[in-house]
């Protein structure tokens, strides 16, 4: 693969330099106490890429080189200041002399290679590193269901990807006794408290991980707090997370459909009352126009609807009269004013 485009796939898929420093914050409290126990601290940074790792060394007092097979990642840390040089990981350490080096790190390295050559690694850093020295190795964590099945494959310099319990015993197996599974790079436990779907359990689980193994010395006691932390988030873990989301909802969704059920047996109490008064109110009607009383008064009835409508008929009759009534009367007060003559014409009028 063409090194220049090896350069800018990591500034894609990888992240910042900024990013990757920020990530890289955490390791410090692995390696600080190694300050304490001599004046200078010498670290060995392994497939150094753009050089972030040996910058944040550098910045906090460590004396600090690298070394990559990419010609061009090289010359990217070098324009920056860095002890960069183009080498592989075993001619490198092979190179070096027995207890040397008090640091050597390789991120995102382990999985490029071969594991026999991992094995060959482990085994030239224990030989490489002083008393207390500490090895990292971080590489993406295939126990990340997304990482495992997609992720991984998205670099095609990947071999294969390696289960953490596998390279730590390995460190084990080479004298590395000390060794921590550290998991990381996953989200904040805080953006769990929202509503989880089963897809935040593909991706939940820390998609890297690092084995941190340190050689035995006499104040190897200095580090026990660093190798106490909490070690990030597992794939049960995340599953117990989304199972106890799960439940919860479940719970509210049994609660309120207990609460529909008792409005519905509430509303269906109602609606049987009202049917019940609606049917008995029926029944009576039924009843009534059923009666024998009732066909007798029939007649009656009619006569009376027959006297309401002539009734009605008088009423109007009655309201036409008086506004006739007032007109005559006020045509007749008129009148008291005409002249003889206009009252001759109008007498003439109202006799036609």
């Amino acid at each position: 693969m063409n090194d220049d485009f090896y350069v800018a796939f990591e500034e894609k898929f990888r992240g910042s330099e900024e990013l990757i420093k920020e990530r890289q914050k955490k390791y410090l409290k692995f390696i600080n106490p190694l300050k304490n126990l001599k004046d200078e601290v010498k670290a060995l940074d392994i497939g150094c890429g753009r050089g972030e790792w040996i910058s944040l060394l550098n910045e906090n007092g460590f004396n600090a080189r690298g070394i990559d097979v990419n010609e061009s990642m090289v010359k990217v840390a070098s324009k920056r200041g860095l002890n960069a040089a183009v080498n592989d990981a075993l001619g490198e350490l092979k190179s070096l002399d027995e207890s040397s080096v008090d640091i050597i790190t390789a991120f995102q390295v382990v999985e490029h290679i071969k594991f026999d050559d991992v094995l060959e690694l482990i085994k030239e850093a224990k030989r490489v590193l002083a008393p207390c020295g500490i090895l990292i190795l971080e590489t993406p964590n295939p126990e990340n269901i997304m990482v495992g099945t997609q992720w991984f494959y998205l670099d095609v310099t990947h071999k294969n990807p390696i289960p953490c319990e596998l390279l730590a015993f390995a460190t084990h197996y080479y004298g590395l006794e000390r060794n921590f599974i550290f998991k990381t790079n996953e989200k904040s436990p805080s953006e769990y408290e929202r509503d989880m779907g089963i897809f935040d359990v593909f991706e939940g689980v820390s998609p890297d991980y690092s084995v941190i193994a340190q050689k035995d010395g006499d104040q190897s006691e200095l580090f026990d707090e660093a190798f106490s932390v909490t070690p990030g988030v597992n794939l049960a873990q995340i599953s117990a997370i989304y199972n106890n989301k799960y439940n919860e909802l479940a719970n509210k969704h049994a609660e309120l459909l207990n609460k529909h059920n008792e409005l519905k047996q509430q509303v269906d109490g109602i609606l049987s009352s009202y049917i019940q008064r609606y049917e008995a109110a029926q029944n009576e009607l039924n009843d009534m126009l059923n009666s024998k009383s009732w066909r007798i008064t029939k007649p009656l009835r009619v006569s009376m609807k027959i006297a309401k409508k002539i009734v009605g008929r008088l009423k109007r009759y009655a309201r036409k009269s008086k506004i006739l009534m007032s007109k005559e009367m006020i045509i007749n007060e008129q009148a008291k004013t005409l002249t003889k003559k206009e009252l001759q014409i109008y007498n003439l009028l109202k006799k036609d």
